[in-house]
């Protein structure tokens, strides 16, 4: 089945036990000719169901780190969320299943904004190797860098703040 490429959707279903899972799937209106291997798609669908699965259990422990923790070193969390979005970015540009539109479905599944998803790769991206990132800085200092000078909305109000009581 070389050179074959379909792409792949995620529904959330609900299974026997009544618990809503993760499910890959392909659209209804794919045709496949008489003699395609239907065992083997349903092998890649179970392998690209569990690495999602997987990746999307291990953003959300990311995410729920970068919002319990606070100060020095949580930058270096940014960085891994954008490293394990590459994770699935690559298992999707390598396979012969793909995920159309990423963004949509990881921010319903992990439940993170399609914002904190873009910037965390492209800080990634920009910063291959985590031994370059300065736990000193703050994400938003990064992010600034690469988007020509954003300021999130509560380090805005904590400007204005100390502006004010100065």
């Amino acid at each position: 089945m070389k050179n074959i490429r379909i792409a792949v959707q995620i529904k959330k279903i609900k299974n026997p036990d009544g618990k809503e899972i993760l499910k890959a799937t392909v659209p209804m209106h794919l045709m496949f000719e008489r003699d395609f291997d239907a065992g083997w798609l349903k092998g890649q669908l179970k392998r690209f169901e569990e690495e999602y699965t997987k990746l999307v259990a291990n953003l959300q422990d990311i995410s729920n780190q970068i919002k319990s923790t606070g100060g020095k070193g949580k930058v270096f969390l940014y960085w891994k969320f954008g490293d394990e979005t590459l994770k699935l970015i690559k298992l999707s540009e390598n396979g012969a299943l793909f995920l159309e539109n990423m963004t949509r479905y990881l921010v319903r599944d992990v439940g993170v904004s399609d914002k904190m998803l873009t910037r965390c790769k492209k800080f990634r991206l920009r910063y291959p190797d985590i031994s370059k990132v300065d736990s000193n800085r703050s994400f938003d200092s990064y992010v600034a860098t690469f988007e020509g000078g954003y300021i999130s909305a509560k380090r805005r109000e904590e400007k204005k703040s100390e502006s004010e009581n100065a």
